[in-house]
């Protein structure tokens, strides 16, 4: 039984890999937020602990990508040299396996943080048509408006009643509201470069909006904000690139502060925070920020596994063989990815991630003003602010254990847009060399002078 769910969750991908990899990315962003999971009485014992389907579903992925990388290796070197900040980072990670407490979790751990790099170069390689980006694109969106629409309808039945917030069966609303929140930045740069229907690019991201903030998670509501605000920061002229995130902020502030709702969910004794209280003591209110138990788990972690090796941390992992082998598994992981890499690759990884982010963000602003309104142009526009959702999320969450759900999507926006350029760029080359063998084979007047004409004398 166990084979035949690895084969069908993880080995079919292999297999579309090699026949149709462009396939294989319709299906993986189509699907993204599926729950694949036999719940925690249902996991799979193997040599690298327990795991659930969600697991094998990144492997499948890791393996796929991998093996097409390694049949296209020229051009994938090709490709992968543009961020050497990353491959740095993933090395260091690699080495830090030789003093990580466990191999298996430290490999797990591997295979989430390298998804990411493996998933855009597979996409650069695969890919060798606009219609290809264009076709992506669409099935994201339909799988996006999809699972905010069957969401909605699980809670109506009663299905997720009993969740916090809105979401997907056997699905966390943190992981659901991060992957509307990454979608929504698509709409928005649909919206703001003018592509497609304008009517139908508002309805979708109203839609999606509503589902990020009626899923009631405190950190992506705050990531919708603040991704939104970047990508108005970066896609607005003149005053209205100071005003709009102003105005978004101020939203976010409001939000958390006039409804009792939301703010006795952000604050612990929600009901005496007021607005005038945030004006005169803002360090008091925040303080009071409600952790739900992160705070502890933070300082516990950054105890055992950052203080003793603080620059090259304890190894990946971990965290993670913490939790789950020596505190039976029930607390699950850190909740904060910053905390994680601080603890697992110390101070050295931090600083070499925190260049890769850098120099990605670098890289999809020039994209972006080179060519604003064609497709590369929107794809790294979405993939700014993608990314800036993908940071704040992690801040407090864990962004690299929903692989699919976000990873895959910001990254698969960085690939995309990198691709489009590509295709766009040859495109223009081709064209041009049309124009210029055009223009060699054209009659071209003669060289002999004409006779000279006399009008006076009647000649014409």
């Amino acid at each position: 039984m166990n084979a035949a769910l690895i084969l069908a969750v993880g080995g079919l991908q292999v297999i579309l890999a090699l026949f149709a990899p462009v396939g294989l990315l319709y299906v993986s962003l189509l699907t993204g937020p599926v729950p694949f999971t036999l719940g925690r009485d249902g996991m799979l014992t193997s040599e690298f602990g327990k795991m659930d389907l969600s697991a094998i579903r990144l492997l499948g992925l890791w393996l796929a990508s991998s093996l097409v990388l390694a049949l296209h290796l020229v051009q994938a070197w090709h490709y992968a040299k543009r961020y050497p900040f990353h491959l740095c980072f993933l090395l260091l990670a690699a080495l830090s396996l030789m003093w990580a407490p466990s191999l298996p979790y430290g490999t797990r751990m591997f295979a989430k943080l390298s998804a990411p790099v493996l998933v855009l170069l597979f996409i650069q390689i695969a890919v060798s048509e606009k219609r290809q980006c264009a076709t992506m694109e669409r099935l994201w969106l339909i799988g996006g408006l999809s699972a905010t629409l069957a969401a909605a309808l699980f809670f109506v039945t009663g299905v997720t009643r009993d969740e916090v917030g809105l979401t997907l069966p056997a699905t966390s609303p943190a992981l659901f509201s991060a992957y509307l929140a990454v979608t929504a930045m698509l709409v928005c740069a649909r919206l703001s470069t003018a592509a497609g229907n304008r009517t139908a690019n508002g309805l979708l991201l109203l839609c999606l909006v509503a589902g990020v903030i009626a899923a009631f998670t405190r950190i992506t509501i705050g990531a919708l904000f603040v991704g939104i605000s970047a990508m108005m920061l970066f896609a607005s002229r003149g005053l209205l690139r100071v005003v709009l995130p102003i105005a978004g902020f101020s939203g976010l502030v409001a939000l958390f502060m006039i409804s009792d709702t939301f703010r006795n969910r952000m604050f612990m004794d929600g009901g005496s925070i007021t607005l005038t209280s945030l004006v005169e003591d803002p360090l008091a209110v925040f303080s009071r920020v409600h952790g739900s138990g992160r705070y502890e788990a933070w300082g516990t972690v950054l105890d055992k596994f950052f203080a003793p090796h603080p620059f090259l941390g304890s190894g990946i992992g971990a965290t993670q063989n913490y939790f789950y082998s020596q505190l039976g598994g029930g607390i699950g992981v850190i909740h904060s990815e910053f905390v994680r890499l601080a603890a697992e690759v110390g101070l050295a990884g931090l600083t070499l991630f925190a260049l890769a982010i850098a120099g990605y963000l670098l890289r999809l602003i020039r994209l972006y003003r080179e060519s604003p309104r064609s497709p590369a142009g929107r794809y790294a526009l979405a993939a700014l602010s993608g990314l800036v959702v993908y940071l704040t999320f992690m801040a407090t969450d864990n962004a690299f254990d929903y692989f699919h759900g976000v990873g895959l999507y910001v990254f698969a926006l960085v690939g995309m847009s990198e691709k489009a350029r590509e295709l766009e760029s040859a495109e223009h080359v081709t064209t041009e060399q049309v124009q210029s063998a055009t223009s060699e084979f054209a009659p071209r007047p003669s060289a002999r002078p004409s006779r000279r004409r006399y009008p006076l004398l009647g000649e014409a």
